[in-house]
């Protein structure tokens, strides 16, 4: 299944998940931690726009993109679409229609971890960088290897035929070694370290949003709202807990862009 199959048949709406209500949540107060309190957002892969769309209305001036053109037209028909300066459609990995430190922050939220060759993250990051402002803010998720492990056992052990179950279950140390599942890329944190070192970005944040395998979507789904308050509590309090963003099923990087000279 490729990303045009994944976005169109499943997409993630947030409003109907309590995993992903609660992740937007918590990414949310990341954002109000870290991001600085004024300036231009460039979200280069908005989707519905759920973050796009919050961030306008906390006063900054966003730009918001994505690469499939159904999202783009689903964000200039919502309602609040008049409070974002610009849609545009295009990958995370092209921004040439922006010229050089164009933002004081960029955003992407859910489209690093779906590119799986070296080259493809390298312009992932390279255009964002390029687009980002001196002292800028540079903000993306990621899926953890640990994610994709988890994902490839659970696949196998609800398979109901015995051989296929077997098959499925011999895929897993293939997918420790390459941290690679389907369409899907993971990303240890000493590899955003190395990263950070590579591009000149000094960590703010390494944060857990997507805590729980997605598998539990039901259970968490069946919480009183007294339980579920409490969920959200804990998700919240234990976001920045280096073992939990470990092994988290998705996390999110925040950083500060040096000053040229500043790199190690």
């Amino acid at each position: 299944m490729d990303m045009f199959e994944y976005f169109g048949f499943f997409g993630e709406d947030r409003g109907s998940d309590r995993l992903l209500e609660t992740e937007t949540e918590v990414i949310m107060k990341l954002f109000e931690k870290y991001l600085p309190p004024s300036g231009k957002v460039l979200d280069s892969s908005a989707g519905d726009g759920t973050f796009a769309f919050r961030l306008a209305e906390a006063g900054y001036e966003v730009t918001a993109g994505d690469f499939i053109t159904d999202h783009v037209e689903a964000m200039k028909a919502d309602p609040r679409a008049s409070s974002i300066k610009e849609f545009y459609c295009s990958s995370a990995r092209n921004l040439s229609r922006f010229a050089d430190k164009s933002f004081d922050i960029v955003i992407s939220l859910g489209s690093m971890y779906h590119m799986r060759a070296r080259a493809e993250r390298e312009a992932f990051f390279r255009e964002s960088l390029r687009v980002l402002g001196d002292g800028g803010t540079f903000a993306f998720s990621y899926m953890t290897p640990f994610a994709l492990t988890m994902g490839q056992f659970l696949r196998s052990v609800r398979e109901e035929d015995p051989r296929a179950r077997l098959r499925e279950f011999r895929k897993m140390p293939n997918v420790e070694k390459t941290h690679v599942c389907d369409m899907f890329s993971g990303t240890t944190l000493e590899e955003l370290t190395e990263i950070s070192r590579e591009y000149g970005l000094e960590i703010l944040t390494l944060a857990a949003t997507y805590q729980l395998p997605y598998s539990m979507a039901d259970d968490i789904g069946a919480f009183s709202d007294e339980e579920y308050d409490r969920f959200r509590h804990v998700q919240a309090a234990t976001a920045e807990d280096p073992f939990v963003s470990r092994y988290a099923m998705r996390g999110l990087y925040i950083a500060k862009r040096k000053p040229e000279d500043m790199f190690d």
